[in-house]
Order: structure tokens, then C-alpha cells, then sequence
């Protein structure tokens, strides 16, 4: 098995035909069928289930297509950096953070990393945190910056693990709309917002987040809020607010600069929420990424959580 059976393998499987994926590879299609029919021998498997009109995918051929966009882009990482070394350029950093941590934590190493290494390409995605696993487990993402709690060690995503440090933790604090102009003289029990409506991001399958930190407060205050809308992240969250949907909880740096929402105390407080700075546990990790990610231990906070 080699890279170039595995991309004409991944060719198949997504134009759902050899004869379709032949001629986007400029292939005739029978040099093609031999190819796969090479790969499933030096397999031992059926990748491919040959009907009258395309193919589908076995169990074990849908494996090899997430196994095997995975290995292409490790292998696509791995030149770019080789490339960029011999021509003597920095090279690129993919990385994912979650909207609070790149308010607050991301952004300042961020700069300071750019102001350094000015020849770095930087992409940065904030999207949901699952979506950033799923990125960092087929090779797209060289890091990412999600809520974790050590307790609950994220869960593998299509057979990849992660190892996580925490890098910092997030004081929290409930936000209303401005326009409630709801004003307190003492904090607010947290029973008595039961009844309002929550906008609060989705929780991380097989993990405790934001939400799941929210669930053990109200349980211990008498059981949790009657209406919730789920959103895919606390920036959607307080656009909501400001809008006068509801109530949520943030990041009280973040909450400060949020225009059309108010920052309201609740009797005994907040946890802080912990962020952790995640990897591939056996992916290739650039140089450039390490560089980036010694900036997080450089400050003393990095600790290792498994």
C-alpha cells in the first residue's frame, strides 16, 4: 500500500465510480480497477462494493477514506514543512480557538508570535470545539484551544487521541440584555433564573464543557433551566442576548466588551472554566507549532493533563 493507491482509492470513494474518479484523475478506467483491486488483495478486504452503476463503500473501505484523508494530509503537512525549510521560510500555522480563549488567551500569544516570526501563515478558526477536534484529528489543525476539564479527558475522534494542557481558566459571569436594565443591590440566587430562557453553547459529546459546568450549579441549586436554546458558540450566545432572547454565561473579559449586554453578579459565583491547548497525541506536530505552542509553557501555565 502506498500514497498514491491511497489518493486513487479516495478519488473512488468520493466520486462514488471508478470510471468518474478515472477521469478526474486523467486515468483510463481500467488501469484504475486494477489498482483497487491491487489494493484490496494487498489488504486482504473488500473496500468496494461494485454495482451495476458505481460503488459503494464497505465497513473497512470507509475506515481507509477517514484513515486515509488523514494520513494524506499528514503527508501534506510534512512536505509543506520540508519545503518551507529549504527555502528558508517560516512555514504555516493552522490553529483552532474556542471565541473566549481567543479573546483572551489566543490572540496576545498570537501577536507576539507574528511580531516574531513575521513570515508565518496564520489561519485561525473559531469554530465549535468539535468541529476544531475533528479538524485537528485529520491533520487540518496543527493546535487547537478548547474548554476542557482534566477530570474528563477528551474523547478520541475517528481513533485519534489528544493530549491536552491546561493553558489558562476563564472567570465567568452571567450576561442580560441591556435592555432589561435589570439592576441588583445583591447577587441574584441562581434558582431564580430557572424559569428564564438560556442561550448556551452545545455541549462537546463525551466531555464537560460550559453547559455541563452550568448543569452542576443549577442541580445544586434545585434542578436546571426549564428553556434552553443551544447555540454553536458564546459569541452567538450574546448576540442573542443583546438582542433580548435570554440570559447566558461568558467570559467576564469577554462579557466587558460585548456591546447590548450587561454583566449581573449570581449568589456564590462562577467556576472558572479551564482552556486547554490540544494535539494530536501521535499526529506530526511542525515546528512552527511547537514554537507557537512553547509560547503557552513559556508563560507558565501549561500543565499537562494526559
Amino acid at each position: 500500500m502506498d500514497l498514491r493507491s491511497i489518493r486513487y482509492f479516495l478519488a473512488v470513494a468520493d466520486a462514488g465510480s471508478i470510471t468518474e474518479a478515472a477521469k478526474i484523475l486523467h486515468l483510463s478506467q481500467p488501469p484504475l480497477s486494477m489498482s483497487m483491486a491491487k489494493l484490496e488483495s494487498e489488504l486482504g478486504v473488500t473496500l468496494l462494493n461494485r454495482m451495476p452503476r458505481g460503488v459503494t463503500l464497505t465497513p473497512a473501505g470507509r475506515y481507509l477514506q477517514v484513515a486515509g484523508q488523514r494520513l494524506i494530509a499528514e503527508e501534506q503537512r510534512l512536505s509543506a514543512t520540508l519545503r518551507a525549510i529549504g527555502q528558508g521560510l517560516e512555514g504555516e500555522l493552522r490553529v483552532g480557538a474556542e471565541p473566549m480563549g481567543l479573546w483572551q488567551v489566543v490572540s496576545t500569544r498570537v501577536a507576539s508570535f507574528l511580531a516574531e516570526h513575521p513570515r508565518v501563515s496564520l489561519e485561525l478558526m473559531d469554530a465549535t470545539p468539535q468541529v476544531q477536534l475533528e479538524n485537528l484529528a485529520n491533520g487540518y489543525l496543527d493546535l487547537a484551544v478548547v474548554p476542557v476539564l482534566p477530570q474528563e479527558p477528551l474523547p478520541p475522534v475517528n481513533d485519534v487521541a489528544f493530549t491536552v494542557e491546561i493553558v489558562a481558566t476563564l472567570p465567568l459571569t452571567l450576561i442580560v440584555p441591556q435592555s432589561w436594565n435589570l439592576s441588583v443591590s445583591e447577587p441574584l440566587p441562581l434558582a431564580s433564573l430557572r424559569d428564564r430562557t438560556w442561550i448556551l453553547p452545545g455541549r462537546l459529546p463525551g466531555a464537560r464543557s460550559l453547559s455541563r459546568l452550568i448543569d452542576d450549579l443549577f442541580t445544586a441549586a434545585g434542578g436546571s433551566p426549564t428553556k434552553i436554546i443551544p447555540v454553536p458558540t458564546v459569541q452567538t450566545a450574546a448576540t442573542l442576548v443583546a438582542a433580548g432572547l435570554g440570559v447566558s454565561v461568558m467570559s467576564d473579559e469577554m462579557a466587558a466588551h460585548h456591546p447590548g449586554v450587561d454583566r449581573v453578579p449570581v449568589a456564590g459565583g462562577w467556576p472558572e472554566l479551564p482552556l486547554g491547548l490540544v494535539r494530536r497525541q501521535d499526529g506530526i506536530v511542525t515546528p512552527i507549532a511547537e514554537r507557537f505552542a512553547a509560547l503557552f509553557a513559556a508563560d507558565g501555565v501549561g500543565e499537562p493533563t494526559g
